[in-house]
C-alpha cells in the first residue's frame, strides 16, 4: 500500500553550481543538428560520499566530435585517468571506457525555454577513491 506524505515532497534538491563527486552512469551516440557526430554522457552524483544532491542525475552532457571541441575529450579523459598516449579506435570505444569512471565534475548552469538546467563546464581527477564493492574472489572462487 502507499501512504501520501507531503513532508517527504520537499527533499528533491536541484543541483547547483559547484563541484561534485561523479560516477559516468551512461552514453549515447546520436548526430548533433549540425550533423556531427557526439557522445551525450549522463553522470550520478555519488552517494558514497558526503556531498549535496547525491543520488542525483545530470544528464545530457554533450561531447560533439569536432576540431573546436576536443578539449573536452582531452580533460574528461584526463580526469577519467586515461593513460597519456592512449588511443581509441572510436569514439564509441572511448565512451565504453568512460563508462562507470568516476571523477569529479564543475557544474554551470543553462538555460533553456526559460528554465535552469546543471551544466557540466569542466572535468577534475576525483578527489576520493572509488567505492568498494566489498567484494573479495580469490583463485578458489574461479572455477577453471
Amino acid at each position: 500500500m502507499f501512504k501520501v506524505d507531503h513532508s517527504q515532497g520537499d527533499s528533491f534538491e536541484i543541483v547547483k553550481p559547484g563541484e561534485y563527486e561523479v560516477t559516468v552512469v551512461n552514453y549515447e551516440l546520436k548526430k548533433a543538428e549540425s550533423g556531427n557526430n557526439r557522445v551525450v554522457v549522463d553522470y550520478e552524483i555519488r552517494s558514497d560520499y558526503d556531498q549535496p544532491s547525491q543520488g542525483q542525475k545530470i544528464l545530457f552532457d554533450n561531447f560533439t566530435v569536432t576540431d573546436n571541441a576536443m578539449w573536452r575529450f582531452q580533460q574528461a579523459s584526463k580526469a577519467a585517468q586515461f593513460p597519456d598516449g592512449k588511443q581509441f579506435s572510436s569514439f564509441k570505444e572511448w565512451a565504453e571506457n568512460f563508462l562507470n569512471k568516476h571523477l569529479r565534475v564543475v557544474v554551470g548552469e543553462r538555460e533553456y525555454n526559460g528554465k535552469k538546467y546543471p551544466e557540466v563546464k569542466g572535468f577534475k581527477v576525483s578527489e576520493i577513491t572509488a567505492p568498494s564493492t566489498g567484494v573479495t574472489i580469490n583463485d578458489d572462487d574461479i572455477p577453471f
